[in-house]
């Protein structure tokens, strides 16, 4: 998975030096290639931030509280020089992406949702999946918090919340080969039956940050573009570094 993850990034690298800044909710943490709390997810050096007090939110009101305790290590990260700051969780969070925004000098990813409003430009007329943990948990407060909503965007759903492979990861946090291989087709399985339902597809975006280690399967499978969150901070990265000879 770690050399997939490189040979997508063979085009640039941020400069020597250049570290993204992770956010990580306090407990246990996926450190499988793919997730953020996984150094060999990065092919550029990673800072990670535990935020002191940070759980899970349950509700959109729990955002709230969370908001001073983001906003303190996202400046903490912005102090030790970081070229940019993501975090691990991109449901509920995402609603903290203007005030850590707004609170740092440095860019800020909360969610791959953001591409999706260049990737309705970039495929005018096409669809935009979204490849999420729970397809119920995904709405328009997600939406608008980057930007657009979806009456702008032609958009459809798919998630993994029925797949036992997918509950056993989000439970352990770990992904043995049988597994990993399981949630893979699982995965495939969700984007193919939303491409099947929609044939206007015209890229997938996977919003829920424990996905990313079976993004590549994906794309192996239905030959569509698919991004993730490390698609995004790899391009914010970019803007910091050079091209390879």
């Amino acid at each position: 998975m770690a050399e997939r993850r490189e040979g997508e990034r063979a085009m640039s690298r941020p400069a020597a030096g250049a570290a993204l800044g992770v956010l990580l909710l306090e407990g246990r943490m996926a450190e499988v290639p793919g997730c953020l709390a996984c150094e060999a997810s990065f092919p550029y050096p990673v800072v990670h931030r535990v935020v002191a007090g940070s759980r899970p939110p349950r509700q959109l009101e729990d955002v709230a509280a969370l908001r001073p305790l983001y906003v303190a290590a996202a400046r903490d990260l912005a102090g030790q020089g970081v070229a940019a700051i993501t975090d691990n969780c991109n449901g509920r969070l995402v609603l903290l992406q203007r005030a850590l925004a707004e609170a740092v000098a440095v860019p800020v990813v909360t969610s791959a949702l953001l591409l999706v409003p260049s990737l309705a430009r970039l495929l005018p007329g096409r669809r935009i999946g979204i490849l999420a943990f729970d397809e119920r948990d995904v709405g328009d407060w997600h939406y608008q918090a980057c930007g657009f909503s979806s009456t702008e965007v032609p958009l459809a759903v798919a998630g993994v919340a029925a797949s036992g492979a997918w509950r056993s990861f989000l439970a352990t946090k770990e992904a043995p080969l049988a597994r990993l291989r399981q949630m893979e087709a699982d995965l495939v399985a969700a984007a193919g039956g939303l491409h099947r339902l929609h044939p206007d597809l015209g890229a997938l975006v996977v919003e829920c940050t424990l996905l990313p280690p079976a993004a590549q399967a994906v794309r192996d499978a239905l030959g569509l573009p698919v991004y993730d969150i490390l698609s995004l901070v790899d391009a914010v990265m970019a803007g910091r570094g050079r091209l390879l000879s």
